[in-house]
C-alpha cells in the first residue's frame, strides 16, 4: 500500500498538489480528509467522489499532517489500499441512538470481515463517547480495534463528518478494515498526572456540575486551578474556561477518562466539561503538562514499532484539541516525534475527544489524549 499526504488552503491548491501526486501513476483509492470549517468541503468533496476516491472526512479546529500543523486549511491522506480491504459507513444519530449506531455498524463490519477494525468520527461532541464503545464491543467484542476522534470546531462545539454524497452533523462516522489484509496497529495516550485528593459530583442538571463535594462546581474548580482559568464572556452567563487541568474521571476500570472543564454558568456557578459527568462520580485533578506529557506519547508509538510493527505503510493521529492549547509550541515535538517514529505520510486533527485502547486495556473513550494508529498492508 503506498501512501501520500497533500495539503492546502483552498479546493484548487488541493486539486493542483492532487494531480502532482498522480504523476508517477500514483492511483489513489480512499483519503482521510480533515479541514476547516470555513473551507470549502463541497467543493473538496467533488473534487475527490470525480476523482473515484472514497472519503472518511471530518471538519477541525486544526489539522496537520507530517509536514506540520496547519488551521483553516485542508489536510488529506492518499492511500492506494485495495476497495476491498474496506468499508466505509456513515449513519445519522437522528434516527436511532448512538450505542445502536455503533451496534449496526459493528454488525456491518463483521458481515464484511471476518477480523474488522473500526476507525471512527462522531460529529456532536455531546453524544456519550461511551455509547460508541458499547456498540461496538457488544456487537463485535472487547477485543475489537477502535480508534478515532470527535470532529469540531473549538469555538462552536460543532462539526460535521462526511464521506461520499453524504455528510451529517449529528452521526457516525465508520471506516471498517479487513485486518487479514490491513495490519492496524495504535494506541490512546494521556501522559497527564493526578494531583490531590479524590472529589466528588454531588449534583448535576442537564449536563452541567452544580456541586463537588457539595460545594459550588467552579469555587472547587477554582480552588484547585485558580481563577485565571476563566476568560471572557462568550454569551450571557456563560464563560467559556481556559485550562490545562482535565479531570481524571474514575470510570471502574484501570485507567479514568480525561474530561476538560470547557464552561462556566455564572448564575449558579456550574461547569459544563468536554463529556457529560454523572452524580456521584469521582474524580482527580491534574498536574500542569511537561515534557513527560509528549514524552508518554512518542514512546507509546515506539515500543510498538519496535516490538509488533517494524515498518508502516501511513498514519493517523487524532489529538484532542485541549493538548494543542495546553502544550502550546510543545505539540509540534509530540506531532513530529510520532510522524518521525514511522517516517511515513501521516495526518490527523485536533478532536473533541478521543478513541482507543490504553496499553494493556480495553478498547475506551476518552478525553484531553493522543489517539494513533499505524496501517501497514500484510
Amino acid at each position: 500500500m503506498k501512501a501520500k499526504s497533500i495539503h492546502g488552503k483552498s479546493s484548487e491548491e488541493i486539486k493542483n498538489v492532487l494531480l502532482q501526486s498522480k504523476t508517477d501513476g500514483f492511483k489513489p483509492t480512499l483519503a482521510f480528509v480533515f479541514l476547516s470549517v470555513i473551507q470549502e468541503l463541497d467543493a473538496v468533496c467533488n473534487l475527490l467522489d470525480k476523482e473515484g476516491i472514497a472519503m472518511f472526512g471530518a471538519t477541525t479546529s486544526a489539522e496537520f499532517t507530517e509536514k506540520g500543523i496547519e488551521t483553516k486549511s485542508i489536510a488529506i491522506l492518499l492511500l492506494d489500499i485495495n476497495p476491498s480491504y474496506f468499508k466505509i459507513i456513515l449513519s445519522d444519530n437522528n434516527n436511532r441512538s448512538p450505542e445502536e449506531s455503533a451496534y449496526l455498524a459493528g454488525e456491518k463490519g463483521k458481515n464484511a470481515f471476518s477480523n474488522p477494525a473500526f476507525i471512527v468520527s462522531v460529529s456532536y461532541f455531546k453524544t456519550p463517547g461511551e455509547s460508541i464503545i458499547k456498540g461496538l464491543v457488544d456487537s463485535v467484542g472487547k477485543d475489537v480495534t477502535i480508534i478515532g476522534g470527535y470532529s469540531g470546531d473549538m469555538e462552536t462545539y460543532e462539526g460535521n463528518v462526511f464521506t461520499n454524497n453524504q455528510s451529517s452533523n449529528y452521526g457516525l462516522l465508520t471506516l471498517i478494515l479487513d485486518r487479514d489484509k490491513i495490519d492496524v496497529k495504535g494506541e490512546a495516550v494521556s501522559g497527564w498526572k493526578p494531583m490531590g485528593t479524590t472529589k466528588k459530583v454531588t449534583k448535576t442538571d442537564k449536563g452541567w456540575i452544580l456541586t463537588i463535594d457539595n460545594q459550588p462546581a467552579m469555587d472547587v474548580v477554582k480552588k484547585y486551578i485558580g481563577s485565571e482559568i476563566i476568560e471572557e464572556n462568550s454569551s450571557e452567563n456563560i464563560i467559556r474556561l481556559n485550562t490545562t487541568y482535565p479531570l481524571q474521571v474514575d470510570r471502574g476500570g484501570d485507567s479514568p477518562i480525561l474530561i476538560p472543564p470547557l464552561q462556566f454558568n455564572t448564575e449558579n456557578s456550574s461547569v459544563l466539561c468536554g463529556q457529560p459527568i454523572r452524580e456521584g462520580t469521582t474524580f482527580r485533578f491534574s498536574l500542569p503538562p511537561d515534557f513527560d506529557v509528549i514524552d508518554a506519547v512518542i514512546e507509546s508509538s515506539r515500543k510498538i514499532k519496535e516490538r509488533e510493527m517494524p515498518e508502516a505503510d501511513a498514519l493517523v493521529v487524532f489529538s484532542c484539541v485541549v493538548r494543542l492549547f495546553s502544550l502550546g509550541p510543545m505539540i509540534e515535538e509530540e506531532i513530529n516525534g510520532l510522524t518521525n517514529t514511522w517516517g511515513k505520510p501521516a495526518a490527523g486533527f485536533f478532536s473533541m475527544g478521543e478513541f482507543g485502547r490504553v496499553a494493556g486495556g480495553n478498547p475506551e473513550f476518552h478525553g484531553t489524549t493522543c489517539s494513533w494508529v499505524a496501517l501497514k498492508e500484510r
